[in-house]
């Protein structure tokens, strides 16, 4: 399996991330949260609800658990790449 195992996934290098499994875990229970909002359920005394939530709050969540994955994958990038000669501002 090229991408690993399921709770050993690899990085676009081939290496193995836990901060992969993170992100994705975190990103699947967000999902699974927006896609419950509005389920109503009552048995007796016991009466549990999730409110709906708006998709630009699923969005930005989104958009915040990703950036976690994308700046760590641009950092590590940066620092392999070799500076150019002339440049200064490296």
């Amino acid at each position: 399996m090229p991408w690993g195992s399921f709770f050993h996934p690899r990085d676009s290098k081939g290496r193995e991330s836990r901060l992969l499994w993170f992100v994705a875990m975190t990103w699947l229970m967000m999902t699974v949260r927006f896609i419950s909002g509005g389920i109503d359920f009552t048995l007796g005394p016991l009466h549990w609800a999730v409110q709906p939530s708006m998709i630009i709050d699923y969005g930005g969540a989104s958009a915040a658990i990703f950036a976690v994955w994308i700046s760590r994958e641009w950092v590590k990038d940066k620092a392999t790449q070799a500076p150019r000669e002339g440049r200064t501002d490296v």
